[in-house]
């Protein structure tokens, strides 16, 4: 039960940081945007598929590994980035993030061939598995952790909030132009944006909210300490079901509404956006009421039982009026979910470990990623869309949902 007590520990050795609030929401944001420009990168083959597939001549098989090569290098150096930023900072490690998508963008420019577009996206995936250890390292010293709840859930929209947006920029970018691209351009300039605007905002907090030994430097941080911790790999395993599942169904509901439904890209486009949308919203609300509720576990279940219902129904409904309920669910599973297991992450270990946690999950997060849109379009080709969703998605879901009210059952506040 030790690290169920973290939390309580963490606040009772921790000092106030007032002269950090005035720079705190700022920091939080601008964290937030070049978080956002990692998601965004990742989605171009996902909302343009149709047009990708038929430019370079491939099959649903083939984009399950385009999407899927993305995460590959941000699970190999998920764990390494724990050390890597404490010893860079935040600032340095995020350039290097932004660096990647920046360079990524460039050399998607040039890819005639899938094999060069698969490297391209290799290289953006690096810094999306750097931004997912940095993201909570770098907001959470700013507040105390009884507050964590609202500025953690803004963070956790990164990828929810990503997906709200860029199918239809994506696709309205790619349609008045009409290449796909231009898609590429835009974001390595967004990119270069983003990280101007990041330097000149962002600094280390001057009082930090971390543990008094931390801050005095008694305490070091500790692969061997963090592995002990048995609720991290908890949260991890729920993660990487979760998002393996959840980004498998994302990476083809576009193709599944515009092949099985006969509707047009951009009506495809503005239900996955819809339901991003909602996700983006509804991270920082569950991060919010989770910190009034004083409960993160009671959330993490309702948005898991959420999941199990969605998954069962992505690739089922045959009426495009019924996809309210889908996006409902979407934003649930899309914003939920991924808040509270990044807050919690904050509260089960002492604050020298927290990129160490953050590191764990993010792993598992890019090798559930990877692994489901690798063989989403495998199972689709196999058995079709509806068995996908009813035999592989929705059980996935629910045994996450076990995890959560089972694994996690006083662990977890």
């Amino acid at each position: 039960m030790a690290e169920n007590t973290a939390s309580k520990s963490n606040a009772a050795n921790m000092s106030p940081a007032k002269n950090n609030m005035g720079r705190a929401w700022p920091v939080a944001i601008v964290v937030f945007l070049a978080g956002f420009c990692m998601p965004a990168n990742m989605g171009k083959t996902m909302w343009l598929a149709p047009m990708v597939m038929q430019s370079l001549n491939f099959g649903p098989d083939t984009l399950g590994w385009v999407n899927g090569v993305f995460y590959i290098l941000g699970a190999v150096i998920a764990f390494p980035a724990a050390s890597f930023i404490r010893r860079l900072g935040i600032r340095w490690s995020v350039t290097i993030a932004l660096l990647c998508g920046i360079v990524g963008n460039a050399l998607g420019l040039v890819s005639g061939t899938v094999g060069m577009l698969m490297f391209s996206r290799v290289i953006e995936g690096a810094g999306f598995g750097l931004m997912g250890v940095i993201g909570v390292a770098a907001i959470s010293p700013w507040f105390p952790p009884e507050k964590r709840g609202l500025p953690l859930g803004v963070w956790a929209m990164w990828v929810a909030f990503a997906n709200a947006v860029t199918p239809i920029l994506d696709s309205a970018i790619a349609t008045a132009t009409g290449d796909y691209i231009s898609v590429w351009w835009f974001f390595l300039v967004f990119d270069a944006v983003i990280l101007v605007l990041f330097l000149l905002v962002y600094r280390d907090p001057s009082d930090p909210y971390i543990d008094e030994a931390e801050k005095s430097g008694k305490v070091k941080f500790s692969y061997k300490e963090l592995f002990s911790h048995k609720v991290v790999w908890i949260l991890g395993a729920l993660f990487f079901l979760e998002e393996g599942a959840f980004v498998a169904s994302q990476g083809f509901l576009t193709a599944y509404v515009t092949t099985h439904l006969n509707a047009p890209l951009m009506v495809g486009s503005l239900l996955v956006s819809a339901g991003a949308i909602w996700g983006a919203c509804f991270a920082p609300i569950s991060g919010a009421i989770s910190d009034k509720i004083n409960s993160r576990r009671k959330v993490l279940i309702f948005c898991m039982i959420s999941a199990v219902i969605f998954g069962a129904m992505v690739y089922t409904v045959t009426d495009l009026r019924l996809y309210v309920i889908v996006i409902i669910l979407n934003g649930f599973v899309g914003g939920g979910v991924a808040s509270m297991l990044w807050t919690s992450c904050t509260e089960t270990v002492p604050s020298h470990l927290v990129s160490g946690a953050t590191a764990t999950l993010a792993c598992l997060q890019s090798c559930g990623m990877f692994l489901g849109s690798m063989f989403m379009g495998n199972v689709i080709n196999a058995i079709g869309y509806q068995m996908a969703s009813l035999c592989v998605l929705a059980p996935i879901f629910f045994i996450g949902l076990l995890i959560a009210v089972f694994g996690l059952k006083g662990r977890l506040r």
